[in-house]
């Protein structure tokens, strides 16, 4: 789970964790991807590794996968959630909130999934079920906001990925499935509050 350390990325480590899912907690901090890492093996039910990575590197997404497998044996579920936000009014939008946005919420899904693919066709097919992508997008790819156009722009991004991925990637039986939430109380929430004052 890319994103994991806070917010809906840990909900959703947790989550997964508590029906008894071995996890993955990649961000880019480390220390607060450990804590929930422990908060989880303490627990009981799953158990959780944190890895430290930058989720716009294809090696950092490599190197996720690797030590997923590395310690769980196998990869069956890849789940996109790493996301920001830096609102902009369309007229006041440069290269770098561009790329910066468009970065982490599109190219790192990309990524993501492409090599969590590859090792889930390497894998082979699994008897009982196919394997699970699941990309966390937004309601902004739904409906366009003023001051967010690079996000919706992204989002709308990550909507094409979901479903261009579904058809690439039915024949290795990998299902490729998105939700996409609206507001959801978490640190990003509350300083897109503060960025919008």
């Amino acid at each position: 789970i890319t994103g994991a350390a806070r917010g809906m990325g840990a909900a959703n480590a947790e989550n997964f964790a508590a029906q008894g899912a071995n996890v993955c907690i990649g961000d880019l901090s480390i220390e607060e991807a450990q804590k929930i890492a422990d908060a989880i093996n303490a627990d009981g039910n799953g158990r959780a590794i944190a890895i430290k990575m930058d989720v716009t590197k294809r090696e950092d997404n490599a190197a996720a996968v690797a030590a997923t497998v590395k310690a769980f044996g196998s990869i069956n579920v890849g789940v996109f959630n790493a996301g920001l936000n830096k609102p902009r009014f369309f007229m006041d939008i440069d290269e770098d909130n561009w790329d910066m946005i468009m970065n982490v919420n599109t190219k790192a899904m990309w990524l993501g999934m492409q090599e969590t693919a590859r090792q889930m066709i390497a894998q082979g097919p699994m008897e009982d079920h196919p394997y699970k992508i699941i990309n966390v997008g937004s309601i902004a790819s739904r409906k366009p906001l003023i001051d967010v156009t690079v996000y919706c722009t992204s989002k709308y991004g990550c909507l094409a990925l979901t479903h261009c991925g579904a058809l690439g990637l039915a024949e290795h039986n990998i299902t490729v499935n998105g939700y996409a939430p609206g507001v959801v109380v978490t640190p990003l929430w509350e300083q897109l509050d503060k960025d919008l004052v």
